[in-house]
């Protein structure tokens, strides 16, 4: 009997070779559930699987093909990588569609292989669903069995991305936020960018794996706007889904730090609103300051620089937070830049700045009753600058001195109404004017005198021959 049984699966063997000498085409396409997913994953294929057909209802001895089902990844060479050996939920598989799991809990002895060796690159990759018998889960490539039916899909990868579809476009999320430094129950705006901007469908914000919400993609945009955030550090994400997978291919964005904290330093004005970084206060204003993030219990002392104020000291309470209530800007504080020094340093911040303006009607530096710069009692009537007892009449004392000096000699020098008069030949300045108007008019009359003189003699020589000129050349 054993040899009648060896007998029979040799001629099935034969029959199978000879109807088939190589391996049979893919007898249609099977459905993937979910679409996407990443590679990355501990089982990149974990949901379920359709197949639209029965494996060969063949049974020899223990033998048979339709109780286990293998998932293969085609490399790009044409190879085969197992990515899922022994699947056999719903077993035997002899109806004409078979809804699969692939979750392991449905799956006892489920080999699952890591994919990262097959996976070469971005591009469009073929899976392979194929019967196979208990004793051989993993024939070779070349082998043959019965009827050998596969079924076949395609996926396209891109980075760590998988979606179900061939020549699906490559997509890239990109993820900005603001503000940089949000604080506790401040609004957070998180922007993504998917390109192409064509690519339709919705992006999700994920706070490691909690969704902060959604938005559909428009002209290659999605915003949301949340103020969920938490005090502390968060590591968001956007992920796009295509709307049809076929078409577009799933991207994440690269994750960012969104780091939520209240202000380490904090002014506040008599109304508690919050004053900006190096307010303007004005001189006897009462200001709140706030440190945070100082050590527990540690006493600290305030003083204002360049002025001798003191100011009530503070105690950082469980929190590490120090205030003071109430901080007076003293009345002679100087005007620029001032600064609250603390003592000691709270986790590196030893000052707070602020300005205080000048003090108004401050003196000018220069007079402003005589902006010339010239004495004020510059005499106003005389435009040459002499002295005002100047004589405005000095003809009267040339007069006098020059007709009394020419016609009395030597003695006119010495009357009282000649050179040495009161009201002539004394004056300083019009004594000199004077004697310049005279020595130019003798010069004159002596330039006139001699002039005729030389004409004169001439012409006198000529007539009688004194003077004689040769006959003029030819």
């Amino acid at each position: 009997m054993a040899a009648c049984a060896l007998l029979a699966v040799g001629m099935v063997t034969l029959v199978a070779f000879q109807s088939q000498p190589a391996r049979a085409a893919s007898a249609g396409e099977f459905a993937l559930e979910p679409t996407s997913g990443k590679l990355s994953d501990p089982q990149p294929f974990a949901g379920s699987l359709v197949i639209p057909g029965a494996c060969p209802d063949i049974t020899i001895e223990d033998l048979n093909w339709n109780s286990f089902l293998n998932l293969y990844l085609v490399k790009a060479d044409d190879t085969q990588v197992t990515a899922l050996m022994g699947i056999s939920a719903g077993a035997p598989f002899t109806e004409a569609t078979s809804t699969v799991s692939l979750k392991p809990a449905d799956n006892p002895g489920m080999a699952v292989s890591s994919l990262a060796g097959a996976i070469t690159g971005d591009g469009t990759y073929e899976l392979r669903v194929r019967c196979v018998d208990p004793w051989d889960l993993s024939p070779a490539p070349d082998s043959v069995v019965p009827g050998d039916p596969y079924w076949s899909q395609k996926i396209t990868v891109t980075g760590d991305n998988w979606v179900v579809g061939e020549g699906a476009e490559a997509t890239t999320s990109e993820l900005t936020y603001s503000p940089s430094t949000p604080e506790p129950g401040q609004e957070v705006t998180l922007s993504a960018t998917v390109t192409p901007a064509g690519a339709a469908g919705t992006v999700a914000f994920l706070d490691g794996e909690t969704s902060l919400g959604q938005a559909t993609v428009a002209s290659g945009k999605a915003e949301l706007r949340t103020s969920a955030l938490t005090e502390g550090l968060h590591r968001i994400v956007a992920r796009f889904t295509p709307t049809d997978t076929t078409k577009w291919a799933v991207s994440e964005s690269a994750s960012k730090d969104v780091t939520v904290q209240a202000p380490r330093v904090e002014m506040q004005n008599a109304s508690g609103e919050r004053l900006p970084v190096n307010p303007e206060l004005q001189r006897g204003q009462e200001v709140k300051l706030i440190l945070r993030g100082c050590p527990a219990a540690t006493s600290y002392a305030v003083a204002l620089n360049g002025n001798d104020t003191e100011f009530p000291g503070a105690t950082a309470d469980a929190s590490g937070t120090v205030t003071w209530a109430s901080l007076k800007v003293p009345d002679d504080a100087v005007g620029g830049n001032n600064a609250w020094r603390l003592t000691p340093a709270c986790n590196s911040v030893d000052t707070v700045s602020f300005t205080v303006p000048e003090p108004s009607g401050s003196p000018s530096p220069t007079a402003t009753d005589d902006p010339t710069g010239d004495p004020t009692d510059d005499p106003t009537d005389d435009p040459t600058g002499d002295p005002t007892d100047d004589p405005t009449d000095g003809g009267s004392g040339d007069t006098s001195g020059t007709t009394s000096g020419t016609t009395s000699g030597t003695t006119g020098g010495s009357g009282t109404t000649g050179g040495a008069g009161a009201t002539g030949g004394t004056s300083p300045q019009g004594g000199l004017a004077s004697t310049g108007s005279q020595i130019a008019l003798f010069s004159g009359v002596g330039a006139v005198a001699l002039l005729a003189a030389g004409i004169f003699a001439v012409r006198f020589g000529r007539r009688n021959g004194l003077l004689a000129f040769g006959e003029p050349r030819p």
